[in-house]
């Protein structure tokens, strides 16, 4: 009896193991696509010094202060709490909520979304989830958190830049718009990704081993033939 309970606690204990389909999963699922949502829609002032120079061009340090939205590092917390199969259903949950049932994208939603050059950094989401996914899957480490960090939000960034130049090519917007979403996105905010990622990261180790007994489901009760042949 002993032996069974301790098997039974066990299973729900997170020992790295890949998220299973159950109704707990999706049930996490819908709860991270509420999160996402929220990140979305939720605006913090960063401040912090930085270095710069003043009128005599002397070298000094200035507080500055940053608005900025964290739904790139909220992504990679998805991933790695769910893993790339499911962090992926989060992601497609999202597009078609934004597409046919609620304006749930940073400026609206509908169809004709696929024209703003926003739009490249949601189709980012989609190529970085799966590798950050794998690779904190594979090994949950110091090492692969950093890396997980770098290469999940140099992927999204990198394809936001790549659709806005594509719209520009084809006309739909024009470079100087392409320039300033850019501009928005990028430069000192990518550094403010790549750090709340890594702090989102660590944040979802404990995250996920509590998750893990919704994740998980509930364990198969064993036979007593079973049992005896343990």
């Amino acid at each position: 009896m002993n032996k069974r309970f301790k098997e039974q606690i066990d299973d729900f204990i997170y020992r790295g193991q890949k998220t299973p389909l159950s109704i707990g999963t999706l049930v996490v699922c819908f709860l991270c696509l509420l999160f996402m949502i929220v990140a979305t829609f939720t605006q913090i002032n960063v401040s912090h010094m930085w270095p710069s120079t003043d009128t005599a061009g002397d070298f000094i340090f200035k507080n500055i202060t940053h608005p900025y939205v964290a739904q790139i590092p909220v992504v990679m917390f998805i991933a790695a709490i769910l893993g790339p199969r499911f962090s992926l259903l989060v992601i497609l949950m999202y597009l078609v909520m934004g597409f046919f049932i609620w304006p749930v994208f940073a400026l609206g939603g509908g169809l004709s979304y696929i024209k703003s050059g926003l739009f490249g950094y949601i189709l980012g989401y989609i190529f970085a989830v799966v590798p950050v996914g794998k690779i904190l899957e594979k090994n949950y480490n110091l090492k692969n958190i950093i890396l997980a960090s770098l290469i999940g939000v140099i992927v999204i960034h990198i394809c936001g830049m790549l659709y806005c130049t594509i719209l520009a090519l084809l006309k739909v917007v024009s470079f100087s718009y392409v320039s300033a979403a850019i501009h928005s996105i990028g430069g000192i905010k990518t550094l403010y990704d790549i750090v709340i990622s890594f702090i989102l990261l660590i944040v979802a180790i404990p995250a996920k081993m509590v998750l893990w007994i919704a994740m998980k489901g509930p364990t198969p009760i064993k036979s007593k033939k079973q049992s005896n042949s343990i």
